[in-house]
């Protein structure tokens, strides 16, 4: 079987390489990643899964949506690594759930700091898009005192150069005109993966907390069964 790093999977699918890491940290259990010294690697069949992810974020739709979705599409790929069975001291056992508390912690702050720099993006988008249409605003107005004057010869009396390019400037104002219908739409998707990447953000905040407590509650307890 050929195993891959999530940086050659984020090249075949042409998926921000951040983008790729945090779809392998929240939907592991359809990868199949395999821990290779200091890398997880994932198998290539796994490509599938990666771009089907995409494409439902690409569609609309939440973590938990797509969870569910990636349920009735593909087999979940959990290894389980068999160890032989010894009797651990209360201590260590405290000592192991601490450690997994951290692990998972540092999981979470990572997703959260991926979504956080893409809603970075996005809102710098957007700012870019806003001066872009102020400056067609601006040049709609310019246009609009140009059609004010009084109207100039017909082009069949004018000389052939400057027929041409009075033609030439009705094309660009037509491009324009495109361009700026264009640059809304975009701005309406912008503001809906947006609100898609807020909604993310609070549950995760949301799952933090209730992971904090849960697990805080676990070391609690073997810590009371410690003494």
């Amino acid at each position: 079987m050929n195993w891959l790093p999530v940086a050659e999977i984020a090249t075949r699918t042409r998926i921000p390489a951040p983008t790729a890491r945090r779809y392998a940290a929240l939907f592991k259990d359809f990868l199949g990643g395999r821990k290779m010294g200091r890398v997880t690697k994932y198998p290539e069949e796994s490509v599938v899964v990666f771009e089907r992810i995409s494409r439902l974020y690409n569609d609309g739709m939440v973590t938990s949506e797509i969870d569910d979705a990636l349920r009735t599409e593909f087999p979940r790929t959990i290894d389980v690594e068999h160890k032989a069975s010894t009797m651990t001291p209360p201590g260590d056992g405290v000592a192991d759930m601490t450690s997994t508390f951290n692990e998972v912690m540092g999981k979470v702050a990572s997703c959260m700091e991926i979504i956080a720099d893409q809603k970075s993006i996005i809102d710098n988008q957007q700012a870019d898009i806003q001066k872009l249409k102020s400056a067609f605003v601006l040049l709609a107005r310019g246009q609009k005192r140009l059609k004010s004057v009084p109207p100039a010869p017909p082009i069949q009396a004018l000389p052939a150069h400057i027929a041409e390019q009075t033609k030439a400037l009705e094309e660009k104002d037509a491009e324009i005109e495109e361009i700026a219908l264009k640059l809304s739409f975009d701005t309406s998707d912008l503001k809906a993966k947006l609100q898609i990447l807020e909604s993310e953000l609070v549950r995760l905040r949301k799952d933090r907390r209730e992971m904090e407590k849960y697990l805080q509650d676990k070391i609690d307890r073997l810590k009371e069964t410690a003494s």
